[in-house]
């Protein structure tokens, strides 16, 4: 499942990207590696921006770029 099926309070490990993205560096920057467990904070109205947690830190991602991100959801 990708990240952007994901509700507010939900839990997941990110276990991958999508493969013919251009913005993974970007998010490999930003501290968005496999392995690492994010929560979805909240999401704006009419499709906005999602903000996420990861590790102690918060991020607000374009649904677009979200939506590359494949995780597992946790229980």
């Amino acid at each position: 499942m990708t990240a952007n099926q994901l509700h507010s309070g939900d839990i997941a490990v990110i276990f991958g990207f999508k493969s013919e993205i251009k913005s993974k560096e970007r998010l490999v920057e930003m501290g968005l590696l496999p392995g690492t467990i994010i929560r979805i904070v909240k999401q704006a109205p009419f499709s906005g921006a999602v903000e996420i947690k990861v590790r102690d830190y918060y991020l607000s991602l374009r649904l677009e770029d979200i939506g590359n991100i494949i995780v597992q959801k946790k229980v």
